[in-house]
């Protein structure tokens, strides 16, 4: 699951510096998904970005070479990101396939959720580039659309269909498959969409240890119930 494009070339801070310019760099994509995600890609003032992240314009140029080139940056750090979180679970699902065991596949199925549940609950950048990968999706002209949807949203598709209909045993070729992986895997994905108006309904303030296993724990149970009705 590898990004599409190659990242924005980039010059090389002076030597001794490159632990400040990576730190730089680092902020002024968490602003520009905070910025881009407000704004979209057309809409979004890299004066803004460059205000938001504390830096002068120039800067930008500096590190990216151009708003094009920050946008597709910001597409290869979510992606990173997102891999980061969910790719163990990932690379543990397709040897479940080739099993050729549904309950092999039922459990890869939870896991792969339970692990996009904790891509969903991450306080990391938790309202920047989460509401970037929203935006991207919604207007896909953007230049990280591209490699967010080669490198994770297509791939991940697949996987989740192929797995789903597998812990289903849904016949070879069912064209439901696609829309019962959607529905599995949107209850993940709500706790990201739909994350302050989660953490008010259960008086929580964030999604960290014996809250987000409780969060795990039902989804678990949720797709077993939904494997098992089968």
């Amino acid at each position: 699951m590898d990004g599409s494009g190659a990242p924005a070339p980039r010059r090389r801070p002076p030597e001794g510096g490159y632990a400040r310019g990576e730190e730089t760099r680092e902020r002024i994509i968490e602003a520009a998904f905070a910025v881009f995600a407000e704004e979209g890609y057309v809409g979004a003032s890299t004066r803004r970005i460059a205000a938001e992240a504390g830096v002068n314009p120039p800067a930008l140029q500096y590190y990216f070479d151009s708003k094009e080139g920050l946008h597709r940056a910001c597409g290869h750090a979510a992606v990173a990101h997102m891999m980061r979180i969910i790719g163990p679970a990932v690379e543990r699902a397709q040897p479940a396939l080739e099993q050729g065991s549904r309950a092999v596949a039922i459990e890869a199925l939870c896991a792969l959720s339970e692990s996009l549940a904790d891509l969903a609950m991450t306080d990391k950048m938790a309202k920047g580039w989460s509401r970037f990968m929203s935006r991207c999706q919604n207007d896909i002209t953007g230049p990280a659309f591209a490699i967010i949807d080669a490198g994770f949203l297509t791939p991940l598709r697949g996987l989740t269909t192929a797995l789903t209909a597998a812990a289903l045993d849904l016949a070879p070729g069912d064209a439901t498959a696609p829309l019962h992986a959607m529905l599995i895997f949107s209850q993940a994905s709500a706790l990201s969409l739909k994350r302050d108006t989660v953490l008010s309904m259960m008086g929580w303030t964030d999604f960290e240890d014996e809250r987000a296993a409780q969060v795990k724990a039902l989804l678990r149970q949720h797709v077993l119930r939904v494997c098992q009705a089968r």
